[in-house]
């Protein structure tokens, strides 16, 4: 009987662990990777939009090159820029830049506002109707040399974090597919 006992509660043990999984329980198990959410949503928007939009290596590489330049200049004794300031200082290629401040979210509701403000900000910077005007996304878009890129081109697409100026950063970086 005994035996019968601890059997059944290590499978009640078990079944709970299984449902809390499930269920989202358990702290950073649950949480999104934002780095993912934020490449797939945009594959799928330009998927259905007729285009392509293709996560490479190669701009993950360079994204992270872009970070690195930008945390190293913003080392430099007195320098107040802006991270958008130290981001567009980059002067390696012709890119679309979209960052924000990155950290491990704990709510599944502002992990997806995140990645959609994410999208929403490469989306406004390639709109070509937007050319001139102003809106909210404007902190988080910083274009490097002279991107190319307007809603209807597919693109190439690499994502990276880093810390610049003591704060971690997520930044996507886009370029024209033709590039």
């Amino acid at each position: 009987m005994k035996l019968f006992k601890k059997l059944a509660a290590a499978a009640l043990a078990a079944v709970l662990a299984l449902s809390m999984v499930g269920c989202g329980a358990g702290g950073t198990g649950s949480a999104l990777d934002l780095k993912n959410e934020v490449l797939n949503l945009i594959e799928d928007e330009y998927y259905l939009s007729g285009k392509t939009a293709t996560h490479t290596t190669a701009m993950d590489t360079e994204a992270a090159a872009l970070i690195a330049a930008a945390a190293k200049a913003g080392e430099a004794e007195g320098n107040n820029e802006t991270v958008q300031e130290l981001l567009q200082k980059y002067d390696k290629g012709n890119y679309i830049a979209i960052f924000a401040p990155y950290t491990q979210l704990r709510t599944e509701m502002w992990q997806q506002n995140y990645v959609y403000d994410m999208q929403g900000a490469l989306a406004w910077a390639t709109e070509s109707h937007n050319y001139g005007e102003t809106s909210s996304y404007d902190n988080m878009i910083v274009k490097i040399g002279t991107p190319g890129i307007s809603d209807n081109d597919s693109i190439e697409m690499g994502v990276a974090t880093g810390t610049i100026k003591g704060r971690n950063y997520l930044v996507l970086l886009v370029q024209n597919a033709r590039a």
